[in-house]
């Protein structure tokens, strides 16, 4: 059975678990992540008079790279890494320090000059922008959890670091709908002009950060424990029109009864009649929404089933909430 996103086991023994409310999101939001370095999204030829020149095929730099420094000095930006470069002379090469697959290797990077023009025959950004859904905010830690899920990197897969990042609250512009096969997707705004919180972690369980003090939310309630949670009838919050957050009814179908944690713990169908006509199902952009049962949250939506997109899995909450306040008490230290 086919599952995607839409949008490492740890050990939480030594974290308590809330007891006060919790308030619950369903916001629609952009992210904005920042990793440690600037990301390589491709690469492309430099025609020079000693002949033709790529990254990739002559120093081995990958599309995925982290470019984290240049001959020793730290890059965070783009700007960081052209003041460095377009010191050097032509026909000479700089150092690069790089992470790949989570390992930290150095390359040599050719700097040639075309009509007086510094070129790298790098294409890379410094950011990566996306789509969710805020799940829940707790006021007393000044902490929220969003998507439930990581943000990987399209251009090699893999999970971001966060050097900085902000997630934004976005208006909802377009769903388009989705049939079996092909899910349907949100599409929003991005003016990054109302900033809800920074982030200060991506994790398998989600992103993570702190809420800013303006957020105002009047819905709060209980974490539910997973031998709470049962089959049957439950509901999810999440945005189909610009800020509006609404309720959806669903029905769960199948629990697992976890020895480890993972993401897949609920698995539920999509009933609610308007959504189905809007949406075909679940979308890409709901990642991240509550989900609520007998007035407690107890999870959060985390993939569509391609093949089948009524249907879809969630988290349970108590991973994400454990993870949050684990990634807190790491930013703290």
């Amino acid at each position: 059975m086919l599952n995607l996103f839409i949008g490492s086991a740890i050990l939480f023994s030594s974290i308590s678990y809330q007891l006060n409310d919790i308030y619950v999101g369903g916001e629609n939001i952009v992210f904005e992540i920042k990793p440690e370095g600037i990301i390589v999204t491709g690469t492309y030829d430099i025609k020079t008079n000693l002949g033709t020149y790529n990254p990739l095929r002559d120093s081995d730099i990958q599309i995925g790279d982290i470019i984290i420094s240049i001959d020793n000095k730290e890059i965070h930006s783009i700007k960081d890494f052209l003041d460095e470069f377009n010191k050097k002379e032509n026909n000479s090469s700089v150092n690069l320090k790089i992470i790949r697959n989570e390992a930290e290797i150095t390359r040599k990077l050719n700097v040639n000059k075309i009509d007086n023009q510094s070129k790298s025959g790098l294409f890379v950004k410094e950011r990566v922008l996306g789509v969710g859904t805020l799940t829940f905010i707790d006021t007393d830690l000044n902490i929220y959890g969003a998507l439930g899920h990581e943000v990987v990197d399209s251009s090699s897969s893999q999970i971001l670091s966060v050097y900085d990042g902000n997630i934004y609250k976005e208006e909802v512009v377009n769903i388009s709908k989705g049939t079996n096969g092909h899910p349907g997707e949100k599409s929003s705004t991005t003016k990054l002009n109302h900033k809800l919180g920074t982030i200060f972690d991506n994790t398998d369980y989600g992103i993570f950060g702190n809420i800013d003090s303006s957020y105002n939310s009047s819905y709060s309630t209980k974490l539910a424990e997973i031998d709470e949670i049962k089959l049957g009838k439950a509901y999810i919050l999440t945005c189909i029109e610009e800020n509006k957050v609404e309720k959806f009814e669903i029905e769960i179908i199948d629990l697992k009864r976890q020895n480890n944690q993972d993401l897949k713990g609920i698995t539920f169908k999509i009933t609610d009649p308007r959504l189905l006509n809007v949406s075909g199902g679940v979308f890409s952009g709901m990642s991240g929404s509550p989900i609520i049962q007998n007035d407690k949250l107890i999870g959060a939506v985390t993939h569509v089933i391609v093949n089948d997109v009524k249907c879809g899995y969630g988290v349970y909450i108590k991973y994400m909430y454990q993870e949050a306040v684990e990634s807190m008490q790491k930013e703290e230290k």
